[in-house]
C-alpha cells in the first residue's frame, strides 16, 4: 500500500502542496503559543509600565517635598517653642523670645542671657505700697494721685 512517487508538473501542484503545510504548521505554532502575549501586546503592556512608573516617581517627588515642607515647620515650631521657654527661664517677656536666636539650645540661652543684659527685666516694676500709711512709695504714683483726686473733687 505505499503510494507511489508522483512528481510535480506544474507550479499550482507545487503551491497547492506549500499551501498544506504552510496551514498545518501555522496551526501548529498557534497551539504551541496559544495564550502567550503577542509582541504588540507586550509593547503596549511595557509603555503602560513604564507611564505607571513615571505617575508613582512624580508623587514620590511630590510626598518628599511635602514631608519636607512639614518637617521644617516642625522644627520652626520647636526652636519658637524653645526660644519661649527659654525667655521665660531667663526672665524676658514673650515679646522678646522673638528676637532671640540660635540653632540648638546653648545658643539660644546664651543669646537670651545676652539679650536680657541689654533690655534689663521685662517684668514689670510693681508700685510699692506703704503698709503703715497705704500710700505708694513712687514719686510718680503720688503725683497721679493728687491729678486724680483734684479732678473728681470739683
Amino acid at each position: 500500500m505505499s503510494e507511489e512517487f508522483k512528481p510535480i508538473e506544474t507550479q499550482e501542484a507545487l503551491n497547492n502542496i506549500i499551501k498544506d503545510r504552510l496551514q498545518r504548521e501555522r496551526e501548529t505554532t498557534q497551539k504551541r503559543f496559544e495564550g502567550w502575549v503577542s509582541p504588540e501586546d507586550h509593547q503596549k503592556a511595557l509603555e503602560d509600565a513604564n507611564k505607571a512608573l513615571e505617575d508613582i516617581k512624580k508623587a514620590r517627588e511630590s510626598d518628599e517635598k511635602t514631608i519636607a515642607d512639614l518637617s521644617a515647620k516642625v522644627k520652626a515650631y520647636e526652636t519658637d517653642s524653645l526660644k519661649s521657654r527659654i525667655a521665660r527661664e531667663v526672665g524676658l517677656s514673650s515679646d522678646w523670645a522673638s528676637r532671640i536666636s540660635g540653632e540648638d539650645e546653648e545658643s539660644i540661652k546664651a543669646d537670651a542671657e545676652a539679650l536680657k543684659k541689654l533690655v534689663g527685666s521685662s517684668k514689670p516694676q510693681l508700685p510699692t505700697k506703704n503698709p503703715e500709711s497705704g500710700e505708694h512709695s513712687s514719686s510718680e504714683d503720688k503725683a497721679l494721685r493728687g491729678l486724680l483726686n483734684g479732678l473728681t473733687k470739683k
